[in-house]
């Protein structure tokens, strides 16, 4: 896993994933605020070939419940490949979130730009 910090200061991470048509490597935005494995743009996941497997609710940091789509994505971390759900945002940008590193130690050095993933 590369972890680096973009020009406006997010933490990101890329990381392999592969769906039922075709195998990438994404960039995204480590979401501390994000509960969830990954929330991928539609057309990544379109993309990926990625399969539906239920729906569920969700509720945001303002309160707003909604019901999304959930698709299983495999993950590829330190060697291992690991089917997680995904979920879909209308954002460019896909989303790490925190149940994807529930094993991991994350350290994150803002004055000098490091991120550590142990």
């Amino acid at each position: 896993m590369e972890t680096f910090f973009d020009k406006n200061n997010h933490p990101k991470i890329k990381i392999i994933v592969k769906g039922r048509k075709q195998k990438g490597k994404l960039t995204c935005l480590l979401d501390s605020g994000f509960d969830g494995y990954l929330c991928l743009p539609v057309n990544i996941a379109v993309g990926l070939g990625l399969e539906l497997i239920s729906i569920q609710e969700v509720q945001y940091a303002d309160g707003r419940t909604n019901q999304e789509l959930v698709f299983l994505i495999t993950v590829n971390l330190d060697g291992k490949d690991q089917e997680v759900p995904a979920t879909l945002t209308s954002s460019a940008e896909p989303l790490a979130g925190t149940s994807l590193f529930a094993e991991k130690i994350i350290t994150f050095n803002f004055p000098k730009k490091e991120i550590l993933v142990k």
